[in-house]
């Protein structure tokens, strides 16, 4: 059914790209979703992208890295860059070719295939809607931190975790084995994930805390800030890493003055 449907949806794009009555912004978006769905392969993120085209939203996000290493040599990054290259290591953090070259953040990219498996049909396709909405966060904001600091690859792959893990959290329910009603298993999860929006590493004995204020099984509780923990990170080493440059920035002005 999906092969056939998304079939179709390809055939509806195929018309949009070649109509001569549309933008020309319109139809390069078209063509865009066509080329975006032969990588992704996936009906409800191309579903997600034809619904925010027929809203009149932008789908194509711009690049990151639009100045060369030498034009970007003093910014904040690149000069100091050795130290955040050290944090790399301590973190073993691996870019890849589209985190060097500051392509736009795609969050479903490293989204999990078995965190997706858990939901079908329209809360699928409502998901695909919240990442491609939290895609253009995630973008906004990296290109903030670029124009702030100069591009670092750790920007874009640590608010690529963040943005993804918070789509996550706020659409898909880990309390699995729990049989309270819907409704008060997705405050309990959200609790416990404001708790990690505020601190970024817990303690057992504050998990321990949680759970039980929460009236949550170890089971769920804990399989939901693994899943976090080890899904964030590059963004905990982002964080680091800001907050190195804020310092080392602080100190030259000192020196200056």
């Amino acid at each position: 059914m999906n092969r056939r449907l998304g079939t179709k949806l390809i055939g509806f794009l195929a018309l949009l790209s070649q109509s001569p009555g549309l933008p020309p912004a319109t139809r390069d978006q078209a063509t865009y979703i066509t080329a975006s769905y032969s990588e992704h392969r996936n009906v409800y993120r191309l579903m997600a992208q034809i619904s925010a085209l027929s809203n009149g939203e932008m789908v194509i996000n711009t690049s990151h890295r639009t100045r060369s290493m030498t034009e970007d040599r003093h910014a904040p990054a690149s000069r100091f860059g050795v130290f955040l290259q050290a944090l790399m290591t301590d973190f073993r953090i691996t870019p890849t070719v589209p985190d060097f070259e500051g392509h736009p953040i795609e969050l479903y990219s490293i989204l999990d295939p078995a965190i997706e498996s858990w939901i079908s049909g329209e809360q699928e396709f409502e998901f695909h809607r919240a990442l491609l909405s939290m895609e253009k966060r995630a973008n906004e904001h990296l290109a903030h931190l670029t124009k702030k600091y100069g591009y670092h690859f750790i920007f874009r792959i640590g608010l690529q975790q963040y943005y993804m893990t918070r789509t996550v959290a706020e659409n898909i329910n880990f309390w699995r084995h729990d049989p309270r009603k819907t409704d008060e298993l997705v405050r309990v999860q959200q609790l416990c994930y404001d708790v990690f929006e505020r601190q970024l590493r817990l303690s057992e004995a504050e998990k321990m805390i949680l759970m039980q204020v929460t009236n949550s099984s170890d089971r769920d509780a804990k399989m939901f800030w693994r899943w976090l923990e080890d899904n964030r990170v590059a963004y905990f080493a982002m964080q680091t890493c800001i907050t190195l440059l804020d310092k080392l920035g602080n100190e030259d002005t000192k020196s200056a003055n």
